[in-house]
């Protein structure tokens, strides 16, 4: 004979059972748990991606800058202006984009008595702290019968969330030997040092230098 009291113990057993075995809803739950990490790590890598191709446009842009440099057989301060519009063109930012760069080309000699000289500076945004310092250049690339051009380019990168990869301060150097000519003086009047300013022109930010 059965048992009254076994019959609602029985249905709570199966209740359970049922609910234990119950697989609706679970693909939903796991993609709510596994969306936030999927959507954090494909927004970081976006950023990253962003960041790789910045870094590859101040690279192209410093190396342009010192190529037009070697060009010419001496830099007043237009043509140092016109050089600093194509060095801007490359980068193809805007104004507030490019008020965080700072660039700074430098020229050297060596006489014959081996000392390096500088005998041209050209800037433009902040300052990027002391002049290069040419004292561990090769005797290859600065000697008595070759100067030497030095760019220096720094760019404040602002990434789009400021979360992933920050506000990092890319860096490049590059340098090149004079093409047309064995040195590459600098001209302003009395002084071999020519100071620019970003100017907020149409279409594009540009460079005033004096």
């Amino acid at each position: 004979m059965t048992s009254t009291k076994q019959q609602p113990r029985s249905k709570m057993h199966g209740l359970f059972r049922k609910f234990k075995d119950n697989r609706d809803g679970v693909a939903a739950i796991e993609f709510a748990l596994i969306a936030p990490i999927m959507i954090a790590m494909y927004l970081g890598l976006a950023e990253v991606s962003l960041l790789v191709m910045a870094n590859r446009s101040v690279s192209h842009a410093t190396s342009v800058t010192a190529d037009l440099v070697t060009q010419v057989v001496s830099i007043d301060e237009d043509e140092i202006e016109n050089i600093l519009d194509a060095t801007l063109a490359v980068l193809e930012l805007d104004y507030t984009k490019a008020s965080r760069i700072k660039i700074d080309v430098a020229s050297f000699e060596m006489d014959s008595s081996g000392t390096v000289n500088e005998i041209g500076y050209a800037s433009m945004g902040a300052s990027l702290g002391t002049h290069y310092d040419p004292a561990s250049v090769s005797a290859t690339l600065l000697n008595q019968t070759s100067g030497l051009v030095v760019v220096r380019m720094e760019y404040v990168y602002h990434s789009p969330s400021r979360e992933f990869v920050g506000t990092p301060t890319l860096k490049e150097t590059f340098m090149l030997k004079p093409r047309k000519s064995s040195t590459i003086p600098f001209e302003n009047g009395p002084s071999t040092t020519i100071v620019c300013t970003l100017a907020n022109s149409t279409p594009r930010p540009s460079a005033n230098c004096n």
